[in-house]
């Protein structure tokens, strides 16, 4: 993993939400490390996985046509 490290670093140099709460003319030590890429999971892929908290396929299908019939 690559590292970069650099030490007295003026904080008036930082992006301005990193320099905040930082007194004016600070030195600062900054660290910036790689992140591994995040995993990606296509939304296809979840489909059937979870629980089903809405009652079964006939169920949820009349408590619809329910809901069409009402209007």
């Amino acid at each position: 993993m690559n590292v970069i490290v650099k030490k007295h670093y003026p904080a008036n140099r930082l992006p301005e939400d990193l320099r905040e709460g930082i007194p004016e003319g600070s030195e600062v030590e900054v660290t910036v490390a790689m992140q591994p890429p995040r995993r990606r999971i296509r939304l296809d892929q979840l489909v059937g996985t979870g629980q089903n908290v809405h009652g079964t396929e006939e169920e949820v299908l009349q408590h619809i046509a329910e809901l069409r019939e009402d209007r």
